[in-house]
């Protein structure tokens, strides 16, 4: 049986719609380092262009993750267990498949996932996991303090976790504002409806202050101009590599 023939009839069309955009946009302009595809561009996002993976559906946060978990740091050569926060399909799809990682995901609302859990009260012992990946999270979360403490907490001695956010580096200091709550009014204060805050590269001294060592991953330092055109990868999906004291 074909790939296609294990799909249900609702799934055919999209997958025959994606594999037509796959050839449609051949080519090595931009290339997807999670599903190794290159393409003569990415697929528009609703809010940017030249933003998504014709193949995985990978975004410039998911392959800016996967270049530093799998680069020259080797984040994943020792743990031998990772919790990954509202993992989306690109990188959970790899993740799953690394041996001797013991990968298990969590989110409150999700369905498929393997631990239901709030991220300001994890129902976990401490220092549970040796690596922990929480990207585009702590936005969504009205106390970040706590959450932040709770990372620190579940994270093992020795291991590390990644915390990745939507960030305005034009300035200074985080921005929230409890009073805004209609959606409209988030969307142009924080950038999309159900965000409560809008970070600030001081969101490293949030984290120190939950438990952390905190260093600042900025990715044409790490990375390097050249990947990051091609992988289309933006200045501002920086990451912050934490490992508790």
């Amino acid at each position: 049986m074909t790939a296609l023939g294990r799909l249900s009839p609702a799934r055919i069309a999209p997958a025959l719609e994606r594999r037509v955009q796959m050839l449609r946009h051949r080519g090595d302009a931009v290339l997807c380092p999670l599903c190794g595809h290159g393409f003569d561009r990415f697929k528009d996002d609703w809010n940017r262009g030249n933003a998504l993976c014709w193949r995985c559906g990978s975004h410039e946060r998911h392959r800016a993750q996967w270049l530093v978990l799998t680069g020259p740091r080797q984040l994943l050569r020792r743990p031998r267990s990772l919790l990954h926060f509202a993992p989306e399909w690109a990188l959970r799809h790899r993740l799953e498949q690394r041996r001797g990682l013991g990968y298990v995901t969590a989110d409150l609302h999700m369905g498929d996932v393997d631990l239901r859990l709030d991220v300001t009260a994890l129902d976990l012992p401490d220092a549970s996991f040796d690596a922990v990946l929480c990207s585009h999270v702590l936005e969504h979360v009205e106390d970040d303090a706590a959450a932040m403490r709770e990372l620190a907490r579940v994270t093992a001695p020795g291991g590390w976790c990644l915390v990745m956010v939507p960030l305005d580096l034009g300035r200074r200091e985080t921005y929230e504002d409890p009073a805004i709550t209609a959606p409209q009014e988030r969307v142009r204060a924080f950038l999309q409806h159900d965000h409560v805050r809008l970070y600030a590269p001081d969101i490293g001294d949030r984290l120190a202050d939950a438990g952390f060592e905190v260093e600042r991953i900025q990715p044409a330092r790490e990375l390097g101009a050249e990947t990051l055109r091609r992988c289309r990868i933006n200045q501002a999906d920086e990451l912050w590599l934490c490992r508790p004291r």
